[in-house]
């Protein structure tokens, strides 16, 4: 019908042209916070196949509706509740997207956390630093290492002075005396906690880098999906623009809705492609022995399942952060 495509294609332009950053997609399908919550639970409740799992649980009710109009007529109540959730999938797509793309940026690696030392015995910590070097000698090169010994130092030759000088200082004067050098020896002590902190702040920084490297969305050419999930995103629209165009018009209703179901296993295979898209990314970074048959199945299909889950947490954290934006949003208006 040309009044049902000019709808679809009027429909898809401009959901495209909205959907170039997050907030300005937001803003074109008008998702308010308790929804953007709603999403975030339905992507939760995907605990067996992730993204991909979500994907289907919107799709299938809706061609079981659309398959019962086969043999008897549905309410435009039963049609319409069917076009929120097509909405939200639309939506969430095209946000996929805009991850994938790196519009909507992967979190960033943590900057480690100064580690406390202060309460750390020093010999305790010297004790550490000698055994390390036995077992690298070249850590003892390590700045940090240098800066300790030199406060051992220090310490050894204040100790050694106050020590020689003692007998010689007057009864009533030795407690200022003793003073004295307790605070230049707790002067020591700090420095050589510090030095012990920023070694083991920058092993800390340097496991997070090495688990960052593993990373799996980080070694996936995650842009690559960007085209097929705007195609994807568009034959989504596609159903909820048929299903718009049947409640609103109410023009030969069940004739078009019906075709619609005869074309179900092409909506379907989007997700079954989708699938095959991540299994393909997995095989570029495959390191398994090729002859491996059965190890680089199992890698593939674990990989495969990996990036689901992953990108359901990723629309669940960018989702959960827009809602937070909402809600701020509202309460301004509200001031």
């Amino acid at each position: 019908m040309v009044e049902l495509e000019k709808r679809i294609t009027g429909d898809w332009i401009v959901t495209r042209e909205a959907a170039t950053d997050l907030y300005t997609l937001n803003d074109y399908f008008k998702i308010p916070s308790r929804r953007l919550i709603e999403l975030c639970e339905s992507l939760k409740a995907a605990v067996e196949g992730g993204l991909l799992e979500y994907k289907r649980s919107v799709l299938q009710p809706v061609f079981i509706c659309l398959e019962d109009m086969k043999y008897y007529s549905k309410t435009l109540e039963e049609l319409e509740s069917h076009r929120r959730p097509l909405k939200g999938l639309v939506f969430t797509t095209l946000v996929q997207k805009l991850i994938c793309a790196g519009v909507i940026p992967l979190p960033r690696m943590k900057t480690p956390e100064p580690v406390e030392t202060e309460n750390l015995a020093v010999n305790l910590i010297i004790g550490d630093i000698k055994d390390r070097i036995k077992d690298d000698p070249p850590f003892k090169n390590h700045p940090a290492v240098k800066n300790i010994f030199m406060q051992i130092a220090i310490y050894q030759n204040e100790k050694a002075k106050m020590e020689e000088l003692l007998p010689k200082i007057s009864e009533e004067k030795q407690e200022t005396f003793r003073e004295n050098f307790q605070n230049i020896f707790n002067e020591v002590f700090s420095s050589i906690r510090k030095n012990y902190g920023d070694i083991l702040k920058e092993e800390e920084a340097g496991r997070q880098a090495e688990e960052a490297q593993k990373d799996l969305f980080r070694q996936l050419s995650l842009n690559s999906l960007s085209t097929f999930l705007t195609e994807q995103a568009r034959e989504f629209a596609r159903i909820g623009s048929t299903l718009t165009f049947a409640v609103v018009d109410k023009y030969k209703t069940r004739e078009l809705l019906v075709n619609l179901h005869h074309n179900k296993e092409h909506f379907l295979t989007l997700i079954v492609k989708e699938r095959e898209n991540y299994r393909k990314l997995c095989s570029e970074i495959g390191k398994t022995d090729p002859d491996n048959t059965h190890g680089r199945d199992d890698f593939l299909s674990n990989c495969t399942q990996d990036i689901s889950f992953r990108l359901r947490d990723e629309l669940i954290r960018t989702l959960e952060r827009l809602s937070r934006s909402e809600e701020n949003t509202l309460f301004a208006d509200e001031a």
